[in-house]
């Protein structure tokens, strides 16, 4: 939203600013826009989701609290986790480049706490017995 109604501040003759715009969702939250946080989650919520269930593929429906009424119908959990991502470039509160480097973080953490913390038991009793 700043970076919108600022435009004509950054030197750039390609862009002009609209001090009237406002995102689809009305306002966006006083937060860092780097690293963009839905991205951090997302992608590491569907990284461990994936891992722990062993698949990617599964069909669901979730409600939206910012649309009510709103449902959106998903046939994998990636593709909700995308979604959820790029919601945020639309809700006018991230550019991309926060969304990239908030989704390799993300997958980053879920690697870190699968390999460290949500190992298979199996897998501690074949290093035991080793």
């Amino acid at each position: 939203m700043t970076a919108i109604r600022a435009a004509g501040a950054d030197d750039n003759p390609e862009t002009t600013p609209d001090l009237n715009w406002l995102p689809e969702v009305g306002n966006t939250a006083a937060d860092p826009a780097y690293p963009g946080a839905h991205a951090v989650i997302s992608a590491a919520a569907v990284e461990v989701l994936v891992a722990v269930l062993q698949r990617d593929r599964l069909d669901f429906t979730v409600t939206s609290e910012v649309l009510p009424g709103v449902e959106r119908s998903f046939a994998s959990v990636s593709t909700a986790g995308e979604e959820a991502t790029q919601s945020r470039i639309f809700a006018g509160a991230h550019f991309r480049n926060d969304l990239t480097s908030g989704h390799r973080l993300g997958r980053d953490v879920a690697d870190f706490v699968l390999d460290h913390f949500l190992t298979r038991r199996h897998r501690q009793e074949e290093d035991d017995a080793r």
